[in-house]
């Protein structure tokens, strides 16, 4: 197996753990609607989250599908660009879930699953760029 059927295969393991953070997600949601803390508003949040999942499913929809179909070039500047937003992206859920520790932990333990997922699909992406090179042909 060459270096690009390699990498094709990270991809979609990488395409895995966005919608296993999309599912963290969709679970978390009733417990934002279900907040009746002082100072809460479920509405905002739930949207703001949906938004974080639409965002994670463009980016599975990506990674998994697009990559799959593409010719042997990968375009390396929109993988970093793509794992910098998805960096982004964790930062943002990691403030909610923060914010939710103390009223409802199971809405902050899903948030920080989809954290750890994103952290992890960034990893995993920066080594199927950096460690697994294409070998130029002599």
């Amino acid at each position: 197996m060459d270096t690009f059927e390699k990498q094709r295969k990270i991809f979609t393991i990488v395409a895995a753990l966005l919608l296993l953070s999309v599912l963290s997600l969709i679970a978390v949601i009733p417990g934002i609607l279900l907040d009746t803390s002082p100072g809460s508003l479920p509405l905002p949040a739930t949207i703001g989250t949906l938004v974080v999942m639409g965002l994670h499913l463009l980016l599975a929809y990506w990674y998994g599908i697009r990559l799959r179909r593409r010719r042997r070039k990968i375009n390396k500047g929109l993988l970093i660009a793509a794992a910098i937003g998805l960096v982004v992206l964790a930062f943002i859920v990691m403030d909610g879930a923060f914010a939710f520790l103390d009223v409802v932990l199971y809405v902050s333990i899903g948030m920080f699953l989809c954290v750890f997922c994103d952290f992890a699909a960034v990893l995993v992406s920066i080594f199927a760029l950096v460690l697994l090179k294409s070998k130029k042909k002599k």
